[in-house]
């Protein structure tokens, strides 16, 4: 991976150097905005939380433009090639971008509690960047799990046992796990990643593992 890369508003890929910084105003952000319903869907999650980050007055100063929902566009197809839950623009170019996917995780279903791992690495989670469906010009992208328990360290060991069943169709090197990466290493806020086999370069998933913290 390119570890500076181009800076300026027109770059072809979203800038390696800026993803610690990403990262670290992730965990910053999460921790000042205020979260109130006990057990929401991921979207009623997603949206207010980008909605904050739009809104908050330090990140008008930062080189980061937020949006949530965002439908990606075939340029060959009369089709809808998927859709970002969330989008984080550098540039001016829309097909560049960093792309989080968001899951829920240690959920409580009807009284039943739920690890939701196999979404969090599945086809629709981790699946949706080895595809392709969220190329933003980069060979990395970002995996953002709620953990509605809190009990953060659960929902590790739930994704690690996951990513073991999923280890052929992740194509995912060794070791098969989520490990600390050297792009944040905070005690209280670690970031982790993946890294996966693609045809041409190696692709990075990173993983912020987020407690969603409201009290009952």
């Amino acid at each position: 991976m390119n570890i500076i890369g181009n800076l300026g508003p027109f770059a072809d890929t979203f800038p390696p150097s800026r993803l610690p910084w990403l990262v670290r105003i992730i965990f910053k952000e999460w921790n000042n905005f205020s979260r109130t319903t006990r057990n929401p869907l991921e979207n009623r999650i997603t949206k207010p939380f980008v909605a904050y980050l739009q809104s908050c007055p330090e990140n008008r100063s930062r080189p980061f433009i937020f949006d949530a929902n965002v439908k990606l566009l075939d340029p060959e197809k009369d089709t809808e090639a998927g859709e970002l839950d969330i989008r984080v623009m550098h540039g001016r170019l829309p097909r560049v971008f960093f792309a989080f996917e968001c899951k829920r995780l240690n959920v409580i279903r009807n009284g039943k509690y739920s690890s939701q791992a196999g979404e969090y690495v599945g086809r629709n989670g981790m699946g949706c960047f080895l595809s392709g469906q969220y190329d933003g010009g980069s060979d990395c992208g970002g995996m953002i799990g709620y953990v509605m328990d809190n009990n953060v360290q659960k929902a590790i060991a739930a994704i690690n046992k996951a990513l073991k069943t999923y280890e052929d169709f992740l194509r995912i090197k060794q070791p098969v796990k989520l490990r600390i990466s050297s792009l944040l290493r905070e005690k209280d806020q670690a970031c982790y990643e993946t890294i996966h086999m693609n045809i041409e370069n190696d692709f990075t998933i990173y993983h912020v593992i987020l407690p969603y913290d409201v009290k009952a």
